[in-house]
């Protein structure tokens, strides 16, 4: 696996493949200096993914949240057990997203999952093995850990929510076909899905609160996240050319 940014050539974003070659969320620069970011779209029975929609990461699952320590583990150890909540826990789902601990030493701070067990309906025990070893102890029914999925691992289309947004899509993505991995866009000009309240030219935009996969005027600085701006008065719920500033 190539690892660090990657120079995308001509036609390498339009080209999904079956198997991983770089580590998600790379950043893939173009000749012309757009950014796109490397992202895992999903098993073939995942939902396509669809031109010019805004897609963002999952929601964090609150059984995955504030977990003890279900063994101590010692400065130097590469893994950790964790209390698992009663949700399920499958098969690669959390592979390179990070582990934070949030409570007790040593709260404040993380590390990536490299890999981890399973549970086929939570309130297990499961074993998370870390990109690095451990800095400090983790004790025993005492430290409190969370664990977030890497956001470019199966991102959502977005549905009205504030999660991180990744990218948008430059093209239809059938994943019936085995391609699982790709580029989103994520800087420079794009065409994106604007909602129903209209768009106006030099406007700021973020992640619609009416529309899924779309973008909306920017209006509230505490809850939203400029990604955009808007270059043309168009029409609503169709298709409008924006420059990107996700990244």
């Amino acid at each position: 696996m190539l690892t660090g940014n990657v120079q995308i050539h001509s036609g390498d974003v339009y080209s999904p493949t079956r198997y991983q070659e770089h580590p998600l969320g790379a950043v893939g620069q173009a000749e012309n200096g757009d950014l796109y970011r490397y992202i895992y779209a999903g098993a073939t029975d995942g939902t396509d993914f669809v031109a010019g929609k805004l897609y963002v990461a999952s929601a964090v699952i609150p059984n995955h949240q504030n977990m003890t320590v279900a063994a101590t583990t010692a400065i130097g150890d590469t893994s950790i057990t964790l209390d698992v909540g009663a949700t399920a826990l499958t098969a690669n789902q959390y592979d390179e997203g990070m582990l934070y601990f949030n409570d007790n030493s040593p709260e404040g701070e993380w590390y990536q999952i490299k890999s981890h067990g399973t549970s086929a309906a939570g309130s297990t025990e499961v074993t998370f093995v870390l990109t690095r070893p451990m800095l400090t102890v983790a004790t025993v029914d005492s430290s409190e850990a969370t664990i977030t999925k890497n956001p470019y691992r199966i991102p959502a289309i977005s549905q009205l929510i504030t999660e991180k947004a990744v990218g948008v899509a430059v093209r239809d993505w059938d994943l019936s076909a085995y391609e699982q991995y790709g580029w989103l866009k994520t800087r420079g000009r794009a065409c994106v899905l604007a909602d129903a309240t209209g768009v106006t030219t030099g406007y700021i935009a973020c992640i619609s609160d009416e529309t899924n996969g779309a973008l909306g005027v920017f209006s509230d600085v505490d809850a939203e996240k400029p990604l955009a701006q808007f270059l043309d008065t168009g029409t609503n719920g169709e298709f409008n050319p924006v420059d990107l500033f996700i990244d």
